[in-house]
């Protein structure tokens, strides 16, 4: 089982230009807000979407708060699986996490 996260550390993200720096400078504390959101409801044993993800929490960009995840939080074991119709849903693996 994986340690509680800090989710008070900074999202480390570089983008190709400054305007776009800029951009996610100004947005990183509402971008940690929803990975917290999201590891809230994968704890809960919930399946997310990324219209799950939208209308229920109001994150437009679920695939990158789940790389943000993995990527600056090291958190291991999110499945995602295909569903018919071809779109993915997202799930913690509660055995690795």
């Amino acid at each position: 089982m994986q340690a509680e996260i800090d989710f008070t550390q900074p999202i480390i993200h570089r983008e190709n230009n400054l305007t776009s720096q800029g951009n996610f400078e100004a947005n990183e504390p509402k971008f940690r807000g929803q990975c917290k959101i999201i590891m809230d409801a994968f704890k809960r044993g919930e399946r997310l979407t990324t219209l799950s993800a939208m209308v229920n929490y109001g994150i437009g960009d679920l695939r990158r708060r789940i790389k943000d995840l993995k990527d600056n939080y090291n958190v291991k074991g999110i499945k995602d699986e295909t569903k018919k119709g071809g779109f993915k849903e997202w799930h913690l693996n509660s055995i690795s996490y």
